[in-house]
């Protein structure tokens, strides 16, 4: 075998095991299920800073991260940057507004770090879904799981104060203060970067 197919081979590897053990994380996947898996899921490396959805586009897709950080953001009419959710391994990333109606996004995807992502279309997750129903499962449970990041961050927003948010956000989530930028981090608290500088000091 060349040099080149055992490195594709390897990275192939690689690939399918992360794939598979973000799967058994959440439901009883085996290697059995990996062939159905690999004919839908797509892979792709992202370099930092890369789009993964696009304002004013339709996108069909859903994003699963496998290695890295992504951040999901919207413009305001003065056109400034607000972070509205941070995503890492295990968690998909899309606009569902976009699926759902299919109707242009109103918000970016964007990669804050290189990321290794696999990429399903809404008809494959259908389709599986028909094929095997424990991707109803699956899909019921990163839906109830989004809609409680987004109720807990309405919530939070409404009764604690800027240091009490990044407080909570570095006691849940410290890989997101350790990897993400701080601008990003104070956009996503609802802080300018300069006041999570002097909370941080």
């Amino acid at each position: 075998m060349k040099k080149t197919d055992m490195l594709k081979s390897s990275a192939s590897e690689k690939n399918d095991a992360l794939l598979l053990q973000c799967f058994k994380d959440h439901l009883n996947f085996t290697i059995d299920d990996l062939p159905a898996i690999r004919k839908h899921f797509n892979f792709y490396h992202k370099q930092k800073k890369d789009f993964l959805v696009r304002e004013g586009c339709t996108s069909a897709n859903y994003f699963l991260i496998l290695e890295g950080y992504v951040r999901v953001f919207y413009r305001t009419e003065k056109g400034e940057e607000v972070t509205i959710d941070i995503l890492s391994k295990g968690e998909f990333a899309s606009s569902m507004y976009s699926i759902l109606k299919k109707a242009p996004s109103f918000e970016d995807i964007q990669c804050l770090t290189d990321c290794l992502v696999c990429q399903i279309s809404e008809a494959s997750f259908e389709e599986l879904a028909v094929e095997n129903p424990a991707w109803i499962q699956l899909g019921m449970r990163c839906l109830k799981s989004a809609l409680l990041k987004k109720e807990e961050r309405i919530l939070t927003f409404g009764k604690l104060k800027g240091k009490e948010r990044y407080m909570k956000l570095m006691a849940e989530r410290p890989d997101i203060i350790k990897n993400v930028p701080v601008r990003y981090i104070a956009s996503y608290i609802g802080v300018k970067p300069e006041s999570l500088s002097r909370i941080r000091g």
